[in-house]
């Protein structure tokens, strides 16, 4: 069975070694780095991305699982980690694989999740993985999500949002592209969130109020609708200062309802015109 540092094909890591001549026997090579302070390789594991870090797995038994009890500042899927797999004919299952064998062997709080496939390519995430690396995400603390489907402008379908999401009571930054949305009835509030982007979502009727409304503390708010809506009602987001609205309408008059509590207000339209409001 192939080891998951060997599927990712990381890049080499320049670490410090030890040099000694054939004559000297293994016992007796110092390992200067598995003797350092545990809060010093703590440190330095931090600053590695997440291919690095898995690699390190191969350094030896000790090092085996040392990466999995790393406490993740920023955790990203991002085009550099999908790049790696371009000569792959079928290259979705592994990258799936590899997704949830990093998670699911972490054993540390997960802060900051980014999975961002690249625009233009045609790597499709199913609807059974995201779910279980949500539901994951979800128990761990979460705080920075960032869902971003962009292999929708290369024709792949919308991905359903799963539910799990709406648990995620520490979440205080939210971005999700290319999903559709659909808010369940019995909507567990997003209590804790302060800034929420979407773009080129597509939207039951009403779930994007429902989902605005389910964030109490929203201060910030960024919308990139693709398809034309006939309004939004903003009179729940009690405490949003903070609206970018790009729309598909050359009309915008009447299009917001209800802003208690704006200070800034930014629209465009497909005119390409910005308008600005400071109150």
């Amino acid at each position: 069975m192939c080891t998951l540092t060997t599927t990712l094909r990381p890049s080499p890591i320049i670490l410090p070694v030890t040099t000694y001549n054939a004559n000297v026997s293994s016992s007796s090579i110092i390992d200067r780095i598995s003797d350092l302070p545990c809060n010093v390789i703590d440190g330095i594991l931090k600053h590695l991305n997440i291919q690095e870090l898995v690699s390190t797995s191969i350094l030896s038994r000790k090092w085996r699982y040392m990466w999995t009890s790393v406490k993740y500042e920023h955790l990203s899927f991002d085009e550099d980690f999908f790049s790696r797999f371009e000569d792959l004919d079928d290259p979705d299952p592994e990258i799936s694989r590899i997704i949830t064998e990093v998670l699911f062997l972490h054993n540390g709080p997960i802060f900051s999740f980014v999975l961002d496939t690249p625009i233009f390519s045609n790597i499709l995430i199913t609807n059974e993985y995201l779910y279980k690396w949500i539901l994951f995400l979800s128990r761990r603390g979460i705080k920075d999500l960032q869902l971003l489907n962009h292999g929708t402008f290369n024709g792949l379908p919308h991905m359903k949002m799963p539910s799990f999401v709406f648990s995620c009571q520490e979440l205080t930054y939210f971005h999700f592209s290319g999903f559709n949305l659909s808010v369940p009835p019995n909507l567990c509030a997003l209590k804790s969130l302060l800034v929420l982007h979407l773009e080129c979502n597509r939207y039951e009727l009403g779930s994007l109020e429902s989902l605005i409304a389910g964030c109490p503390l929203l201060e910030k708010l960024s919308i990139l609708l693709y398809r034309d809506m006939k309004s939004i009602c903003l009179k729940n987001a009690k405490n949003l200062v903070d609206l970018s609205l790009t729309v598909k309408r050359e009309r915008v008059a009447g299009f917001i309802k209800s802003l208690p509590k704006i200070q800034r207000l930014a629209i465009k339209s497909d005119s390409d015109k910005v308008r600005k409001q400071h109150y």
